[in-house]
């Protein structure tokens, strides 16, 4: 490396030590002087498709958590497609995720609001729908 030329980093001995067992503890204490830092450069504003990618935290509620089983219910049957990987199908998962749902709606059954029985019953009759579907591909 020339001399012109600066590291960008400094190496720092911080054994206790010498070679020969002998304490350092009067080297080691004076630390040697650093550069000061250069002033780094301003980040790129941020995109705004950077800013879609955020989003607010909205609280879950029972048709989200719904929702959010009925994806796991479409991912595991193939139907959902990620565009960068190959997709997997696991129709024991998607079946169970199903009855899983099933099992909900009798379990909450009379404690529910008319949307969010609305959203079950519908729910329900889709996945199974296309859990048919995706059985006769196989």
């Amino acid at each position: 490396m020339d001399e012109s030329e600066k590291s960008e980093f400094t190496i720092r001995d911080k054994r206790r030590f010498t070679t020969e067992g002998e304490s350092k503890a009067t080297s080691a204490d004076k630390e040697p002087e650093t550069p000061p830092e250069q002033p780094k450069t301003e980040a790129p504003s941020e995109k705004p498709a950077d800013r879609k990618r955020e989003r607010e935290y909205q609280p879950l509620d029972f048709n989200s958590f719904v929702l959010s089983l009925a994806n796991t219910a479409l991912l595991q049957m193939g139907m959902i497609k990620f565009p960068d990987s190959e997709t997997e199908r696991d129709l024991f998962g998607a079946r169970q995720t199903i009855d899983l749902l099933a099992l909900l709606q009798d379990k909450t059954r009379g404690n529910l609001s008319d949307q969010e029985q609305k959203v079950l019953n519908e729910t329900l009759f889709q996945l199974r729908i296309a859990f048919v579907e995706a059985a006769k591909e196989k």
